[in-house]
């Protein structure tokens, strides 16, 4: 077979919170890399969106970092890469199972030539997993990890890079703030994503105003409000449209999705149970849904910025000749203005996607 599925990880026990390290022994070059959670909930009370069950998930080759996102952000990216809505199975029923399908690319596709990890242009290359089963679904008690990667076996290739995205910044919003970012210089630019996630507030209510500026404002590429941003560049990419399922009562409880922006709810008993069930208008990921009677529901929701997720995409994202060149710019700055009211101690993360050459 020209590709294969190989294994890093079979189905583990992640009952106690930890970081799981895996040493990637593969020779193969890797397309991508998925990592699985499946955890069993404990009650019918949410918590948070099932994917905050993984804190951070890094490659890296000794202290040299290759990959490092949370699972929201690496959600985030899934989306804004593939242009498809990651596969969650978003359930907040007791004793039954949420699942995370979190993908990792090395390429603009999966099983891409040009753009791959290839193991043995490093050292000791690992992926390590930091994990708390509290932290998502509804109070889970049992949860498994599995890792797995998408490998070229028959295939030949010979790819010039593979695209890294890293977490550069992550820091605390204060009300109609400025916040001056210097960004890495040292590889190509595909993708910025500067993202900001608080209950009941949109993106543009977290982080207002966005300004990406060269050598001391010799160049401005991007200077515009988030809400306009939203609007140009939400465009490009189909909405989110997730399902799920919960116990929803005849008073407020919330339930969390990916969508902050542009968020809209169809939702139906499962059993007949209920005269109607309703919800109110709510941004920021969480979602009041109620019913004329305590009743368990399935629900379609569909919108759009995951996570409060904005992506300022550089060039034809299927050519990697046509993206941001930064070799030649002394200084790159990005200038962020946080909103009038964002969330009470929230925080604000600047996402890089660039194209790591092996040359």
């Amino acid at each position: 077979m020209n590709y294969r599925l190989a294994t890093l990880l079979a189905h583990e026990s992640i009952a106690t919170a930890g970081t799981k390290t895996l040493d990637i022994t593969l020779k193969d070059l890797i397309s991508r890399i998925n990592v699985q959670v499946k955890a069993t909930n404990n009650g019918s009370a949410p918590t948070a969106h099932p994917a905050a069950i993984i804190s951070k998930i890094e490659i890296v080759d000794g202290s040299d970092v290759l990959f490092g996102l949370s699972g929201k952000e690496l959600l985030a990216c899934q989306y804004y890469g593939t242009r498809r809505t990651p596969l969650v199975i978003n359930n907040y029923l007791d004793d039954v199972m949420n699942v995370v399908n979190y993908e990792i690319y090395f390429g603009r596709y999966l099983y891409d030539p040009i753009l791959a990890l290839d193991p043995t242009k490093f050292t000791n290359p690992q992926v390590k997993i930091t994990h708390n089963l509290a932290n998502g679904g509804s109070s889970p008690d049992a949860a498994t990890l599995e890792v797995t990667a998408d490998i070229f076996d028959q295939k030949e290739a010979s790819p010039a890079g593979f695209l890294m995205a890293k977490e550069n910044v992550s820091y605390t919003l204060v009300a109609s703030g400025n916040e001056y970012i210097d960004l890495p210089t040292d590889y190509t630019l595909r993708k910025l994503i500067i993202m900001s996630h608080a209950d009941d507030k949109q993106p543009w209510e977290q982080y207002n105003e966005v300004k990406l500026s060269e050598d001391n404002d010799k160049r401005v590429p991007i200077d515009d409000k988030t809400s306009d941003l939203l609007k140009y560049f939400g465009a490009q990419w189909p909405p989110l449209r997730e399902y799920i399922e919960g116990a929803a009562l005849t008073t407020t409880r919330d339930f969390y999705v990916m969508s902050t922006y542009e968020i809209q709810v169809v939702a139906m008993a499962m059993g007949f149970a209920a005269g109607y069930l309703s919800s109110d208008y709510c941004y920021g990921g969480n979602i009041d849904i109620r019913g004329s009677v305590a009743a368990n529901f399935k629900a379609l929701v569909q919108g759009y910025a995951p996570f409060g997720a904005l992506c300022l995409p550089f060039g034809d994202q299927m050519n990697h000749e046509d993206w941001y060149s930064v070799a030649d710019i002394g200084s790159l700055r990005l200038t962020l203005k946080a909103g009038s009211s964002p969330g009470s101690s929230s925080t604000c993360e600047v996402i890089t996607e660039q194209l790591r050459t092996y040359a």
